[in-house]
């Protein structure tokens, strides 16, 4: 069924399809891919209540039409309609007479334009009473104020595209049921909630004394578990464990005892409720296995005893690991009064290590580990939430679609309704969000509210611009303008090729159109824009999206020409901050010019490593850069213009004691990831003449100016720069930045790990990097070391690599016809594995798997410039394409030609049990005469000097025989073809490792299997008496002699070889 396609079902019953299968709804079939929340089975007696909200009309319609559909089964988003019909969703993927819909004025219809709709998301552990500030004020602050604060929280929540919210703990003892309770009669905006009580604690065992429930020993256990229950709560939660932060409660210390544990679990389970626990501590998270908490908070100190446990238990337990909590309080808690070095001092560093190394193991086990990041305190604010999805992708190694499915069909497990909620599907409920963009490209973009352009609950909508239902009213038909191509992009192709390309990037669509030159060839970088007229180029093939490429700077490969002090108001600021310790002036008089090295350089969305042993005073600069389009020397400012190809964003990223301690900007501005660029190059035709730049670090504006704010204008930065050195096309000029860097703020703000730097210029869209964590892997380095300047000869023939197997250490072109018993085919030197195919088909071999490879450099195998090709080395490859996992065979037949008998017979003497059968057509003799050794040699210095066409007329003509030469014109054609299409170092290095075998000799007696040798009349690599000699050697041998052939027998006369080929096999 095709996606999208959808059917009713009676009158109820609904089935959407999908590219992998039907998707069961209301009792129809489906298959859809399974995820660690689909094997937990909560016990059916704890299901919590099944709250509905209030306030939607049954009548009410909402039509979303070419939405790009992400429905949290797991399989991929698909374009298509969604029709909402009161609370509930009606039809996906194809709606019925939609036509009849749109012109229903009671139809409110969302223009979707491809943007993203997907489920709600959820949130595993949530805090409405918390304050965003001082916990420890809670318990003081008075009912009426902390209702309003809660009822705040829960629409923040809400606002940030959360439908699905559980309860964690409350701060008061009927707070959080209370604001259910409110939601549910649509009263108050807010997520669906499932509401949590005070958390429960031993004596001297709290985190926050003022909004804890103390209970000691079973008996009070017990006791305030009912107390919990009968005002109402979904869930109950115990405070097991310490937390670092109180500096007097470890969290690696446990204060319940096992029979307090098992005392809560009995009286909660018997009464239909779940509880969740605050177990930070190795021996709290065990006890929660043991006894049967449902609900694992943290679970940082997990060790291996206790993994197994959780991992055999895994059918009963979530796991909520609130892992941005210990990111920002370790790396964001700074401007709030607490440092990174009291937060490591403490411990957290090395529970977040721990965390995360646990966390991974439990993905990898099929544990459930669901987002839900403990939000609510001063450096974590309710509204972040979305952070955690983030968090999992780049810390705990889930794919994006697998933070998205946990954040969305993983809390409708937890709240026991998974056939209803965190799904986009029919029959499900209409809580749902509009996202401009692709989460599973790009998911840090649902921390964007403003990307989030609706959001629906229960089927109402509780944010949508008017401008969104605004009817299209019919246009007069006008010629419509092909868009321009000029938003120049680079990226490189993820298909294992890394080859770099160039596109165009749509900014409203995130999606970018391939650019190739007028005669279709695809464009690679953005030097060969440089060298035409951009307009003369076209569109190549289907846009892409960037979560199918990788996002490139638009240049790169060299220093970075910067400009310091260049706006008269940083230039102060500058002065002023101490870090200046160059002239010391406001106004410089000449431009300060500077480089940042090219390793230095990162595209749109990479991440800048904030390299904390080298700085603590990570700032950004928000620049435009100019793009040179033509080279010069010495160009006079009333010139420079015409020397100006376009610009691009820069980010001129500074340590700044750094340029304070070298009194130069060198060292602090070169740091690896320091200089991040684009995402586009534009033309200067296309843009304003005026540009104007903006920084935004966490949403916040920091940074304002235009060109025309400029100390020095372009075209004396150009004037200067030209004046002793030439200016390349491509080289970038970083024109200086704007007042308002971290430094000159009152007090300071420095960057820090998780904050996102946005920079914005004039028709150049935004260049957005968030900064790394510590613990992130430097990409530079390892690009630099992946790096080789070894050249690859015969890679291009296959676009890269594309379709080439891995044998062993090398690339190679690997074929398979047919299946059954395995047969080995081992071309010869200017032979490929299309020389076999006139056999296979004569000889009908394709009831057997034939398997067919080129040589390394051969035919379509590349080969590396070290690497030296000898008989035992191909014999090697032929022995790790046995082992191949697609070809693996305990033994097989083998069938060889030329140069590749000796190949054949060096393996089967080394691998006698591998090979059944042998078949050796035109062996050559070993030794090889010392003569035909250096013709050899010479012959492979002839194809590197004048390439396959200085030596392939000879050896057609020494290597046919009369008859062919004279007969059959198309064997000759296939001959010379054959030598023509060689990569001429591949074939050099065939003739040299032919040319080593005169250095050893192949004793034929120690080959153990039966063997049948072929070789022509006239035949001279391989003549008659040769063969009828080495046959004789043999323990098993025969041989045919093949009259009026030369040595490409398969060419020449094929009939015959494969009746010969037949009667051996």
């Amino acid at each position: 069924m095709a996606p999208g396609l959808l059917q009713t079902i009676g009158t109820d019953d609904l089935i959407v399809g999908r590219p992998n299968g039907a998707v069961k709804v209301n009792g129809v079939t489906t298959s859809h891919k399974r995820f660690p929340h689909d094997d937990v089975h909560f016990d059916p007696s704890l299901k919590p209540k099944n709250y509905q909200i209030k306030g939607t009309s049954p009548d009410s319609k909402i039509l979303f039409k070419d939405v790009n559909i992400l429905d949290s089964t797991g399989e991929e988003p698909y374009r298509g309609d969604v029709f909402i019909q009161g609370e509930r969703i009606r039809y996906v993927g194809h709606v019925p007479d939609i036509t009849s819909l749109t012109n229903d004025p009671t139809v409110r219809i969302i223009e979707g334009r491809g943007r993203t709709l997907m489920s709600g998301l959820g949130d595993a552990h949530t805090h409405f009473t918390w304050n965003n500030g001082d916990l420890n004020s809670l318990g003081e602050l008075a009912v009426e104020e902390h209702t309003l604060l809660t009822a705040r929280s829960a629409q923040t929540l809400l606002d940030s595209g959360y439908t699905m919210c559980y309860g964690a703990a409350s701060a008061k003892s009927r707070l959080d049921c209370v604001i259910r309770d409110a939601i549910n009669e649509g009263q108050l905006p807010g997520p669906r909630y499932l509401a949590n009580g005070k958390e429960m604690a031993v004596p001297d065992g709290e985190l926050v004394a003022g909004i804890t429930a103390f209970a000691k020993g079973p008996l009070e256990m017990r006791e305030t578990i009912r107390h919990h229950i009968n005002i109402g709560v979904d869930q109950i939660k115990l405070s097991m464990s310490g937390e670092e932060i109180t500096e007097v409660r470890s969290a690696q210390d446990c204060y319940f005892s096992d029979e307090e544990t098992a005392a809560c679990v009995d009286e909660a389970h018997r009464r239909g409720v779940r509880l969740c626990a605050h177990a930070r501590a190795r021996d709290s998270v065990k006890m929660c296995i043991k006894h049967g908490v449902d609900v694992i908070y943290h679970a940082s100190w997990i060790d291996e005893e206790g993994m197994d446990m959780l991992e055999k238990n895994k059918d009963k337990h979530i796991v909520a690991p609130g892992i941005n909590w210990l990111v920002a309080t370790l790396y964001e808690a700074e401007p709030f009064g607490y440092s990174p070095s009291k937060a490591e001092q403490v411990g957290y560093k090395k529970e977040l290590d721990a965390a995360i190394q646990g966390l991974i193991e439990m993905h990898k086990r099929g544990i459930c580990v669901l987002p839900g990041g403990d939000y609510g305190f001063s450096w974590t604010a309710h509204g972040g939430n979305a952070r955690d999805l983030e968090h999992f992708v780049k810390l705990l190694k889930f794919t994006p679609m697998e933070s998205v499915v946990a954040a969305t069909a993983g809390i409708a497990k937890l709240f026991m309704r998974e056939d209803e909620l965190g799904k986009i599907l029919p029959g499900y409920f209409a809580d749902c969000i509009l996202v401009d963009g692709d989460p599973l490209e790009d998911i840090s973009i649902l921390q964007d509210h403003d990307k989030l352009n609706a959001i629906i609950i229960n089927g109402r909508i509780h944010k949508l611009s008017h401008k969104e239902l605004l009817r299209n009213q019919p246009q007069p038909a006008m010629a419509e303008k092909e868009p321009a191509l000029t938003n120049f992009v680079a990226y490189e192709l993820t298909d294992g090729t890394k080859w770099t390309r160039i596109g165009h990037l749509d900014h409203a669509s995130n999606k970018i159109t391939p650019l190739a030159f007028s005669s279709g060839t695809p464009i690679s970088n953005i030097h060969e824009v440089f060298a035409v007229d951009y307009s003369s180029l076209r569109p190549a093939g289907d846009t892409l999206t960037k979560g199918t490429i990788k996002l490139l700077a638009p240049v790169s490969g060299r220093d970075v020409l910067a400009v310091g002090k260049n706006y008269s108001e940083h230039a102060k600021e500058f002065n002023k901050s101490g870090y200046d310790a160059s002239d010391n002036v406001d106004m410089p008089s000449h431009p300060v010019i500077f480089t940042k090295r090219s390793t230095s350089i990162i595209a749109h969305e990479d991440e800048i490593m904030p390299h904390p042993e080298f700085t603590s005073t990570l700032d950004y600069e928000g620049e435009i850069g100019v793009i040179i389009g033509k080279s010069g020397f010495r160009i006079g400012e009333a010139e420079a213009d015409k020397y100006v190809w376009g610009y691009t964003i820069i980010n001129d990223v500074t340590a700044r004691e750094k340029q304070k301690e070298h009194k130069q900007f060198y060292i602090g501005k070169s740091a690896d990831t320091f200089c991040p660029m684009g995402p586009v190059a534009v033309p200067k035709e296309a843009l304003p003449k005026v540009l104007e730049v903006q920084t935004r670090v966490n949403g916040e504006l920091r940074q304002k100016g235009t060109t025309e704010d400029l100390i020095f204008s372009v075209p004396k930065l150009i004037q200067t720069l030209s004046e002793s050195q030439t200016l390349r096309p491509g080289d970038v000029i970083a024109t200086g930045t704007p007042a308002g860097v971290g430094f000159g703020l009152d007090p300071p703000k420095f960057l820090r790990p998780g904050d996102v730097v946005e920079i914005s210029v004039s028709g150049l869209g935004s260049l957005r990097n968030r900064i790394a964590y510590p613990s992130s892997e430097n990409q530079v380095t390892k690009q630099v070391t992946e790096a080789s300047i070894i050249p690859i000869n015969n890679l291009s023939i296959t676009n890269g690599g594309v379709g080439l197997t891995q044998v062993g250490d090398k690339k190679l072109n690997v074929r398979a016809i047919g299946s059954g018993d395995p047969i080995f085919f081992v071309h010869g030197l200017g032979g490929t594995t299309t020389y076999y195919e006139p056999l296979i088909a004569a000889a009908g071999l394709s009831t057997k798997k034939c398997i067919l490879y080129d040589f390394e450099g051969h035919g379509l195998s590349p080969t590396k410039a070290t690497s030296k090709i000898t008989i035992q080395s191909l014999a090697d490859d032929l022995l790790n394409l046995f082992n191949h996992a697609d070809h693996k065979a305990q033994s097989a037949v083998i069938i060889a030609h030329s140069m590749g008998c000796l190949v054949a017979e060096t393996f089967a003497i080394q691998n006698p049990h591998l090979v059944q059968q042998l078949i050796l057509i035109g062996p050559p003799p070993s030794p090889l005469p010392a003569a035909a050794g250096e013709g050899c040699i010479k012959r492979a210095a002839a194809v590197r000097a004048g390439g396959m066409s200085a030596v392939a007329s000879t050896v057609v003509e020494g290597g046919t025989s009369e008859k062919t030469k004279s007969s059959n014109p198309l064997a000759v054609a296939a001959v010379h073809q054959s030598l023509l299409a060689q990569d001429p170092e591949g074939y050099a290095k065939g003739c040299t490792a032919l040319a080593g075998s005169a250095q050893n000799v192949i004793d034929v007696e120690k080959i153990e299997c039966p063997t049948l040798i072929i070789t022509g009349s006239e035949d001279k690599i391989s003549p008659a008496a040769h063969v009828e000699a080495m046959t004789g050697k043999l323990h098993d041998g025969k041989s045919v002699i093949l009259q009026g052939v030369g040595h490409w027998h398969a060419f020449e006369e094929v009939n015959g070889l494969s009746t010969a080929v037949q009667n051996f096999l």
